[in-house]
């Protein structure tokens, strides 16, 4: 857009130059009076083009007249700014900063590794001010990446090697609220951070496995020997019912006749045949039933 303002201010200018500067030189011919404003024209419009600027999407200008900066920023769009005044555009949408293999000891002294991902952005009633302090405009080697790596180490000194495992979202949400906190101060604003994972000491792996697996054969133990309890249990059961029923079955023995109610029962449940071979002086069955 800005483009098409400064054409048409250009060829007005050069329109009116063509008209104008013969008229001024009376004694210069119009040839060269013509040349002459052609020429001036372009040096106007190439001035014109020169104070015209365009601040890209998602970006704020910082302006600065001989290296002062000026107290007016410049928002998305065209804009007309001093020929001698530079603007610099600071990028305010959101950007990604990342700190791989960041180191921390845990409150128990054990080292602690893990990637950190975070997603900022320059707060824009701000950019100036951040501007004013880094001009180079590396925000993130400058500010951003060292306060993840000394928010990290003091959240993760709060903790026990086995509490960042046990409650990583709480340390994860007290990295952000601490990050939140110390990067307003700069003028950024965080979206949100991820931590890939924590990584410890190998001598600590294998001391975690080992208390694991420690207590996955405790556990397993404890279930063994509910097992057993239950079981014994069981039999105990099973026993004393068996004991009261032949207990039972005796005193209705005794009640019924005793010997005699035996007989009858073994009679009711003979199948009618005689054993074929009987030892020497053995009574014949159910012979003497009746005496």
């Amino acid at each position: 857009m800005f483009q098409i303002i400064a054409i048409i201010l250009f060829s007005t200018i050069a329109v009116f130059a063509v008209r104008i500067i013969p008229t001024f030189f009376h004694a210069r011919s119009l040839s060269w009076g013509m040349s002459s404003a052609v020429g001036i024209g372009f040096m106007v419009g190439s001035l014109l083009m020169a104070c015209f600027t365009q601040v890209a999407q998602s970006h704020i200008g910082i302006v600065t007249t001989f290296g002062k900066i000026q107290a007016e920023t410049l928002g998305e769009g065209p804009h007309f700014v001093a020929p001698v005044s530079r603007v610099h555009e600071v990028f305010v949408g959101t950007d990604v900063a990342r700190v791989d293999k960041a180191q921390a000891a845990s409150k128990d002294l054990q080292s602690v590794h893990t990637d950190l991902t975070m997603n900022y952005r320059v707060d824009p009633s701000k950019a100036r001010a951040l501007f004013a302090m880094a001009p180079s405009l590396d925000y993130e080697s400058a500010y951003v990446q060292p306060a993840m790596q000394e928010v990290f180490k003091a959240v993760v000194s709060r903790y026990t090697a086995e509490e960042l495992v046990t409650k990583r979202a709480l340390v994860s949400t007290d990295i952000q609220n601490a990050l939140v906190a110390k990067l307003a101060g700069y003028g950024f604003i965080v979206r949100d951070i991820n931590i890939t994972g924590f990584a410890f000491s190998k001598a600590f792996d294998d001391a975690i496995e080992a208390k694991v697996t420690a207590s996955q054969k405790a556990e397993q133990a404890e279930r063994d020997l509910q097992r057993v309890k239950y079981e014994a249990e069981q039999k105990i059961a099973a026993a004393r019912g068996e004991a009261e029923a032949i207990a039972i079955q005796a005193t209705a023995i005794k009640t019924n006749g005793g010997e005699e109610y035996l007989r009858l029962q073994a009679i009711n449940h003979w199948d009618g045949k005689l054993p074929v071979y009987l030892a020497p002086g053995a009574p014949m069955p159910f012979i003497n039933a009746g005496k």
